[in-house]
């Protein structure tokens, strides 16, 4: 969930506590918490206070089997939820995909996406595709990741997409940590004022002379975003 919290520019001075460094503090509020979140100073408390959109974040947390509740405006405590299996699945990922859990997980993006390939548009049999996966050492199951890592796609873009994803992780091979988060906080700086296809447009049209950088703005101006 931290990554998640980051991703979405969410974390701010968000802090976690386990149940045992929490109820050290002497706070009235969730003694029986699992986890808290302290919010203040974050995103997410106006999210959570203000009547913000929580869908992604109600779904990340039920995937994991949890609830969650306010305290104060300022905490949130997470508890497991009754009857919820949390031993280790010892099986196939194959497996793991007829799992109750990931059907509806995949049922749920599939309806978010308004059962349309999100690549192409098709109206053709879907699948809900993982756009990355964790450090496999962290043990996530399928089901356990947020909507914003998943993309429904019909079985051609599937395939494609898998492979493009391969050449994109190839590209990075070449690049230091430090230049993948400058690439990646400036295409999403971009993408917030430009739309996708005018910021690629201006990459491509980029040259070793004038014109070519004149002709790649061009580009920029004819696609801007409501955000202009």
């Amino acid at each position: 969930m931290n990554e998640w919290l980051i991703t979405e520019g969410l974390l701010g001075d968000a802090k976690f506590y386990t149940g045992e460094e929490w109820r050290t503090r002497g706070e009235q509020l969730h003694d029986e918490a699992l986890l808290v979140l302290m919010i203040d100073g974050s995103a997410l408390h106006t999210i959570l206070n203000y009547g913000g959109d929580t869908s992604e974040f109600d779904d990340l947390i039920e995937s994991f089997g949890f609830w969650y509740e306010l305290g104060y405006s300022w905490s949130v405590g997470f508890y497991p939820a009754e009857d919820y299996d949390f031993s280790p699945l010892q099986c196939s990922y194959a497996s793991k995909l007829k799992d109750q859990r990931w059907q509806r997980k995949a049922k749920l993006i599939k309806e978010r996406a308004g059962y349309s390939c999100q690549d192409c548009g098709a109206t053709a049999a879907l699948d809900a595709h993982h756009c990355y996966y964790a450090n496999m050492r962290h043990g996530f199951e399928p089901w356990e990741y947020p909507l914003g890592a998943f993309r429904a796609l019909c079985r051609t873009c599937h395939e494609a997409r898998e492979r493009a994803e391969i050449r994109m992780r190839a590209f990075m091979a070449s690049l230091t940590k430090t230049e993948m988060d400058s690439i990646r906080d400036a295409l999403g700086h971009a993408f917030y004022w430009y739309q996708p296809g005018a910021v690629s447009a201006f990459l491509s049209a980029l040259g070793p002379e004038e014109r070519h950088i004149l002709g790649g703005v061009d580009h920029l101006r004819l696609g801007r975003t409501n955000a202009n």
